[in-house]
């Protein structure tokens, strides 16, 4: 028997599906730490260039609105673009898109340090947000193909838990350099530190093999009729009903998880009127909810196979946690501790969901659907910071709680419609 990958190894699987010996398990622990150490760089890539607004204000002499448009470039696109991308990892291979992603993005944050313009800034952020599209169908792919069923679930989490960390820690680590050295050098560094991951997945190609790589091996036998044939089926497959849902899905939770992580503080502040280090300190603890419940979920749902449960709890726990702070009037602390659960909540649903996903995903077609489904989020994201930002401006902090919560629940009923119309295969 083989496994989804098609690796010749697992033809030596004993009675409960693991191979015999160390040598899969350490195949194994390469492909994940290869495609997190590429996740973290993706999202620490994504808020390089925040903290250093005010030093590039100075340098190029424009607005801050301006330099949020080029973050705007690179967030909105970069996830956009995912969905034909997806077809691409499924076409070429998720190994050689990845790679070329990679060292796309890595590349262009590297030139930034040398720009001398603010359009060369903003064309930069263009081209990295399009390196940027090829993390999530290229890795889904990669670890759906080389990851054993019995661990994928803790291979989704780590993955996920990769990126998220990757994003705590550009802030600290972007400024730490820029004092040190210079805004320049900070980029440069960072740069440079992809092409070192570059390098390091070039030299152990051997482990990102996906389980599309034996249809791309014989792309060059398919006549041009088939080839059109599957192109078609992959499209008819986007359009159905379970894959459209979660689609939906990601929209919800990205204006659930969009609206907590750029007005927390703001609300906190406006409505409990907390300090501003207490309020950030709720956000914080929520970041390291979010990263907890991540991990935790992991490890349930590689061992409680019903993931449509642990989803459904999962977003409960978020938006039961989400709504108090515009029901009640706690202190500081307990505040603290509510926006932990909600992170824990919003954290637990994404192992789960990643597993839902690929379990209505076709062989071969991992890439487009991990890539249509993760346009949802950056979807989300972009269309609730007007709303909320025009409720702070209006006078209603609580409502970024209610709706939160709202979108949450919303989201949990879009993955219950989704688990129930997706197709079984037994």
């Amino acid at each position: 028997m083989s496994d989804r990958s098609g690796a010749t190894a697992v033809s030596l699987e004993d009675p409960n599906g693991e191979a015999p010996g160390a040598a899969w398990p350490v195949r194994e622990r390469w492909t994940i730490g290869l495609i997190s150490a590429g996740h973290y760089l993706s999202h620490f890539y994504g808020l390089a260039l925040p903290p250093l607004f005010p030093l590039l204000k100075a340098e190029f002499g424009v607005s801050y609105m301006e330099l949020g448009l080029a973050m705007t470039a690179y967030a909105l696109l970069g996830g956009i673009v995912q969905a034909p991308v997806g077809f691409l990892v499924d076409r070429l291979g998720p190994r050689r898109v990845l790679l070329a992603g990679l060292g796309l993005i890595a590349v262009s944050i590297l030139l930034m340090g040398f720009v001398g313009e603010y359009w060369m800034l903003l064309l930069l952020a263009v081209l990295a947000g399009l390196g940027n599209s090829v993390f999530h169908p290229a890795d889904y792919a990669i670890l759906s193909g080389s990851i054993n069923d019995k661990r994928l679930g803790r291979a989704y989490s780590v993955h996920t838990f990769s990126g998220f960390l990757g994003g705590a820690c550009a802030p600290v680590a972007i400024l730490a350099l820029a004092a040190l050295t210079d805004w320049r050098t900070a980029l440069i560094v960072s740069g440079l530190t992809g092409l070192v991951v570059l390098a390091a997945m070039a030299w152990r190609y051997d482990v990102l093999g996906g389980e599309n790589e034996a249809d791309t091996a014989s792309a060059s036998d398919r006549t041009p009729a088939v080839e059109t044939g599957q192109a078609q089926r992959g499209l008819r497959l986007l359009l159905t009903a379970p894959v459209l849902l979660f689609l939906g899905f990601n929209i919800l939770y990205g204006m659930a998880t969009g609206g907590l992580l750029a007005f927390t503080v703001s609300a906190m502040m406006n409505l409990h009127g907390l300090a501003l280090d207490l309020a950030s300190t709720a956000l914080t603890g929520h970041l390291f909810g979010v990263v907890g419940g991540i991990l935790l979920a992991g490890i349930i749902a590689d061992r409680y196979p019903a993931h449509q449960i642990t989803a459904a709890g999962a977003m409960l726990l978020a938006a039961a946690a989400t709504v108090l702070p515009a029901l009640l009037s706690p202190g500081g602390m307990a505040l603290i501790i509510i926006m932990i659960v909600s992170g824990i909540g919003l954290g637990a649903v994404l192992p789960p969901r990643d597993l839902m996903v690929r379990a209505l995903t076709p062989p071969g077609e991992t890439g487009k659907v991990f890539g249509f489904v993760f346009v949802g989020y950056s979807v989300g994201i972009s269309a609730v910071s007007v709303l909320f930002g025009w409720l702070l401006d209006g006078g209603m902090p609580e409502m970024v709680f209610t709706l939160s919560a709202v979108f949450a629940i919303l989201a949990l009923l879009t993955i219950t419609a989704a688990h129930a119309l997706t197709p079984r295969g037994d």
